[in-house]
């Protein structure tokens, strides 16, 4: 006798359940704002890091670039990951001429950074972004290496994006805050908030919209790592002159907001390159990444409410890009450009002392000899570093900003240090395209400049020494003669970091 059974449904969806494959995890880009390193770039702006940042839409200088013999570019993923892929975005991807694309490449992993395999070889690229799949690998490094770089005879190789996708075996640490987004920056010379504007939801607006501030998240300070760096992008708009910009933060009580006057620390100033919408890929730009490790424990102090800022202002009138341009609107004439801001870490923070004492920040200095504080201090360790961020301004003849002088500082009598404020703007230039060329040439001979549009202020550091039982004064000493010229000063800023 045939028995004929019946199928169980509950058995049945075991069944189903047990065959069916597990979920298999995502594979995402594991190079996305790791350690990058590289052959030597075309200019400052042009580092490796710019190739690892996510972007290919800053412009020109949003790209890896180097001219060297042996060109590469190599990424430290943190921890072994199983990598799966590879995409390249090439020249044409970040608005360059296709002539530009990488024509021949390989890319290479290991697990040590010293023994390598060749995964992918390319011989005959012409394409703006490329993929290239692979049998999963075990690496912790992934190198990039350029022997044709373009479809000419220019020997630059140019690098927007180099991902690296696959799935991580632990977390590296550190991780991407976006802070703002195409924030505004209206006229320095307005007189009230800007009409019809709102700034987004948690962002206060001080000083008629020329500085915006936002608190950081609980979930974001986590994000802080030691190697704490900012990453701010620049969008043209009407003024196309180049404008003091300023990163900076506040700590308040938890609980608290704070206003424009509540006292700050600034954390990093930059120039804005010349240029204004109109300009294509140049109309963006992104500035070097700025490091901001001694900072990291005081952002990420989880007893206070911190406060990122940006700001400047900006000054967009009559006769800049926006009155060849009927077609835009009263709103859109009214900025000058906008920016957008990142906090990126790639490893966890170690504990620290976490308290910075703000001394001055973002002060028009008119002698030459500037004094800060004294500051009472906490200081664990009885010693601490003074933060020094300063540059000369003042466009008139012979105005501070075309020059250069010696800075010396003194931590309560005794001279801690010396710099000279020289810079070089050559390698600058091509981020300004509505700009005077002549700022930025003989630098070093006979046209001495303060700071580069396009350019980071630098912000230097000074051991305090020994401060045990002490209140802390700063000394900061310019060699100019004063009176300086016309609205001549110099912008100030000084921190004590505790240690």
């Amino acid at each position: 006798m045939t028995v004929q059974l019946k199928a169980i449904p509950a058995i049945t969806s075991l069944i189903a359940l047990t065959l069916a494959s597990p979920p298999v995890a995502a594979a995402t880009n594991l190079a996305l704002n790791r350690p990058a390193t590289g052959s030597a770039a075309c200019a400052s702006a042009e580092g490796p890091e710019k190739a690892v940042n996510g972007s290919v839409a800053g412009g020109n200088s949003d790209k890896w670039c180097s001219t060297a013999g042996t060109k590469y570019l190599q990424v430290d993923l943190g921890v072994p990951a199983s990598i799966t892929s590879f995409t390249v975005q090439h020249a044409g991807a970040g608005g360059e001429s296709a002539v530009y694309n990488t024509k021949a490449f390989a890319i290479q992993l290991s697990t040590d950074g010293s023994t390598w395999t060749t995964p992918v070889n390319v011989t005959d690229n012409t394409a703006n972004s490329t993929t290239h799949p692979i049998t999963a690998t075990s690496a912790r490094y992934a190198k990039l290496l350029v022997t044709t770089p373009t479809q000419s005879t220019d020997q630059a190789a140019r690098i927007y994006e180099f991902e690296v996708y696959g799935t991580s075996s632990g977390t590296p640490g550190g991780g991407t805050i976006s802070v703002f987004d195409h924030i505004p920056q209206f006229g320095i010379y307005t007189s009230g908030d800007p009409a019809g504007y709102t700034p987004p939801a948690g962002v206060l607006m001080w000083n008629r919209g020329t500085e915006f501030a936002r608190k950081l998240t609980d979930a974001e300070k986590a994000l802080i790592g030691d190697d704490l760096r900012v990453r701010v992008s620049y969008n043209a708009q009407c003024d196309n002159y180049d404008r003091i910009g300023t990163v900076f933060y506040v700590s308040v009580p938890k609980g608290t907001t704070p206003t424009a006057t509540t006292p700050r620390v600034t954390l990093q100033d930059f120039i804005t390159p010349f240029s204004n919408y109109w300009r294509g890929a140049k109309a963006n730009y992104t500035f070097p990444d700025a490091d901001l490790g001694p900072y990291a424990g005081a952002l990420a102090d989880p007893n206070k409410d911190v406060y990122l800022g940006i700001g400047g202002g900006s000054n967009p009138y009559r006769g800049d890009a926006c009155e060849s341009h009927p077609e835009v609107t009263p709103e859109f004439r009214a900025i000058g450009f906008k920016y957008s801001m990142s906090l990126i870490s790639t490893v966890t923070l170690t504990a620290r002392d976490h308290d910075v004492a703000g001394m001055i920040s973002g002060v028009r200095e008119t002698t030459n000899r500037i004094t800060a504080g004294p500051v009472a201090h906490t200081a664990t360790g009885n010693r601490g570093d003074i933060a020094l961020v300063i540059a000369g301004y003042g466009s008139a003849a012979g105005g501070e900003e075309y020059s250069n002088t010696t800075v010396t500082v003194s931590v309560n009598g005794t001279q801690v240090g010396s710099f000279s404020t020289a810079v070089d703007c050559a390698s600058l230039e091509q981020y300004s395209p509505d700009g005077n060329p002549g700022i930025f040439r003989n630098n070093t001979t006979s046209n001495p400049r303060s700071w580069c549009p396009g350019g980071l202020i630098p912000s230097r550091y000074f051991p305090t020494g020994d401060i045990a039982g002490k209140d802390v004064t700063v000394t900061v000493g310019i060699g100019r003669r004063v009176p300086y010229v016309g609205d001549s000063g110099y912008r100030t800023s000084v921190s004590l970091l505790e240690h």
